[in-house]
């Protein structure tokens, strides 16, 4: 009786600690979106893969700029649509908190079909 208990207890913390990664991401498969920057310059970085992505915003200042080869550089205002999102894939340094990795496809512009990885808050939805 005493082992069921303990059984239930560690399934009972396990999926309390995994709820937070099943909870849904702010934007879905499907969405059409616009790509727009949230500091002073409103360009987003499209990455080859979701890691890079979460390494970029880890990374030293040294340690991105020899990153940006990965990249391309995306004008804001251009439309994508959401192909996978990750909730809560990239963190800030510091625990400063986190953000969603989204993979999308250009839409719009000169990089017109290419796919990449954008940070959830880089991706705005069209009403």
């Amino acid at each position: 009786m005493r082992s069921a208990a303990h059984v239930a207890l560690v399934l009972a913390v396990a999926m309390f600690v995994a709820l937070p990664a099943f909870a849904s991401c702010r934007l879905h498969a499907g969405q059409r979106v616009v790509l727009y920057g949230t500091g002073d310059d409103p360009g987003v970085f499209l990455w080859d893969s979701r890691f890079r992505l979460r390494e970029y915003h880890h990374a030293t200042f040294d340690e991105a700029r020899a990153m940006l080869p990965r990249a391309l550089f995306v004008a804001g205002g251009t439309r994508a649509i959401v192909l996978l999102c990750l909730q809560s894939f990239v963190q800030a340094p510091y625990g400063l908190g986190v953000d969603d990795a989204v993979e999308v496809r250009v839409l719009s512009g000169p990089l017109h079909g290419r796919t990449g990885w954008v940070a959830g808050s880089d991706a705005q939805t069209l009403r």
